[in-house]
């Protein structure tokens, strides 16, 4: 008699649950708007903040960084806001010439007012000494847009790439 009742009780309580879900259970429309591919915004940015950086232009390059932004060289912190990038940069394009830089912009991601660019510098400069170097480097760069439109980078960093 327990089993028959425990039997009962348990396939009672399977079937009140599959009526309470069938009757919670509603079709709703759901609407997804599309959202605009904002990448074409931050690209151009991008492209001129590589090429200040290709003609080894500090002051250029210091421009482009809002009043708080960073950046690194290696995983480590350089300079924070842009009279700092600035002199940052000047210090390093007196130490070595870019004698050339291939930029790329691999992906751009935004989310909001916040938009990343991961690309690679192949670069080849030239040290106080004479000495030669290459180097392939891979950046991110995250930008932050700022209340007139302007996109404006928060953080840029780089990296040695894996070989």
């Amino acid at each position: 008699m327990f089993f028959a009742k425990a039997k009962f009780l348990k396939l009672f309580f399977i079937a009140s649950t599959m009526i309470g879900l069938t009757s919670c259970s509603t079709v709703s429309k759901v609407f997804a708007t599309p959202t605009p591919d904002r990448t074409s915004e931050i690209r151009p940015y991008m492209e001129n903040y590589n090429q200040c950086f290709s003609h080894m232009n500090a002051d250029c390059v210091a421009a482009f960084f809002a009043p708080q932004g960073q950046i690194f060289d290696t995983g480590l912190i350089r300079a924070a806001g842009p009279a700092a990038v600035r002199s940052y940069l000047n210090q390093t394009f007196r130490a070595a010439h870019i004698d050339s830089l291939n930029a790329t912009i691999d992906t751009i991601t935004v989310n909001g007012d916040i938009g990343a660019v991961l690309g690679t510098y192949d670069e080849k400069t030239t040290d106080t000494t004479g000495q030669n170097n290459e180097a392939k480097l891979q950046y991110v760069a995250e930008w932050i847009q700022q209340s007139n439109g302007q996109w404006l980078l928060n953080r840029f960093s780089t990296v040695i790439a894996q070989q």
